[in-house]
């Protein structure tokens, strides 16, 4: 959700902008026997797909990995976390999918890709959302 200023007004409004591209979830440190529960919830539930990250793709950015490419160029030391990337899902498909995977495991970081994250690698946002879970740690958020 992004808040943009009403010309006419002269005040900020919440305006939700999709990103043009494929609703997917974009997956990393998931076990085999988790990807299989994963793909039966997303079945029951109906929920949309999902695209595996793997070590090797850190340094994509998120826009190329959800257009498809898989450049295998760097086997990076990623934290052992366990990470959901939600793109181009509406609100309630968002709340669906949250609580099927709270149901799978615990401590799962989970985030909607923006205008913003599409343009990182991978690695990058990991890092930050790691940074931003401890943040709010540290502050009895």
């Amino acid at each position: 959700m992004k808040f943009i200023q009403n010309q006419k007004k002269g005040k900020l409004e919440k305006s939700v902008i999709f990103l043009n591209n494929n609703k997917t979830m974009l997956v990393y440190g998931f076990t085999d026997f988790e990807k299989l529960s994963l793909d039966k919830l997303i079945r029951e539930k109906k929920i949309s797909g999902y695209k595996n990250i793997t070590s090797e793709m850190c340094k994509m950015k998120i826009g190329n990995i959800l257009s498809g490419y898989k450049f295998e160029i760097y086997d990076g030391k990623l934290p052992k976390e366990k990470v959901v990337l939600f793109n181009n899902f509406n609100d309630d498909e968002i709340n669906v999918a949250i609580k099927c995977l709270k149901e799978l495991s615990k401590g799962i970081i989970m985030a909607v890709v923006t205008p913003t994250s599409i343009e990182w690698t991978f690695e990058y946002l990991i890092n930050h959302l790691i940074e931003e879970r401890q943040w709010y740690k540290n502050n009895n958020m």
